[in-house]
C-alpha cells in the first residue's frame, strides 16, 4: 500500500522551502492543500509529481516507493512532454485486455462506473490501483507513468 505522507516527505525534500507555507507559494497551492497533502488526505496531483521527475531526474520508483536510487542517469535532458492521464489511463487498462468494467471492477474491487470513468478519462486512475499494476503485472512506474 502506499503511503501519501511518505510520498508528500519525499516530494518536498526536493524544494529548498524550510516552511509548508513557502513550498505552498513555490507549487501556486494553497497552505491547506500542502497541509492534506502532508496528513495524507488528499494525493499530490501526478501533473506536479511529473514536473518534479522531469526537472530534477527523479525516479519514479523513489518518488513513489522510496527505492534507491534517487536520480535517473541520462546522457541527454529530454523535453518534457506534457502531462497525459489519458495515456496513464490507457497504458494501465492495456493491462487488463478483453476485461468488460464489470469484471475489471470485480478484479480491483472497485465499481464497474469507476472503471468506465477511467475508461473515458472521467477519473484518474487511483495510486493505489497503479502500484497494484506494478506489484503483479510487472511494469514500472516510469512505463505507467511517462509511456
Amino acid at each position: 500500500m502506499l503511503d501519501r505522507r511518505e510520498i508528500f516527505n519525499r516530494f518536498a525534500s526536493c524544494y529548498a522551502a524550510p516552511k509548508l507555507v513557502e513550498l505552498a507559494r513555490m507549487l501556486g497551492v494553497t497552505p491547506k492543500l500542502i497541509d492534506h497533502w502532508k496528513s495524507g488526505r488528499a494525493p499530490i496531483p501526478w501533473k506536479k509529481l511529473k514536473t518534479l521527475v522531469h526537472e530534477q531526474d527523479l525516479r519514479w520508483d523513489w518518488l513513489i516507493e522510496g527505492k534507491e536510487p534517487k536520480h535517473q542517469i541520462r546522457t541527454t535532458k529530454e523535453p518534457e512532454q506534457p502531462f497525459d492521464r489519458h495515456g496513464i489511463n490507457e497504458r494501465f487498462l492495456s493491462l487488463f485486455p478483453d476485461c468488460s468494467n464489470a469484471k475489471l471492477g470485480k478484479e480491483l474491487g472497485v465499481r464497474d462506473t469507476t472503471v468506465f470513468k477511467w475508461r473515458h478519462d472521467m477519473e484518474q486512475v487511483a495510486w493505489e490501483r497503479l502500484k497494484h499494476a506494478v506489484d503483479t503485472k510487472g511494469v514500472t512506474w516510469e512505463w505507467l507513468l511517462d509511456g
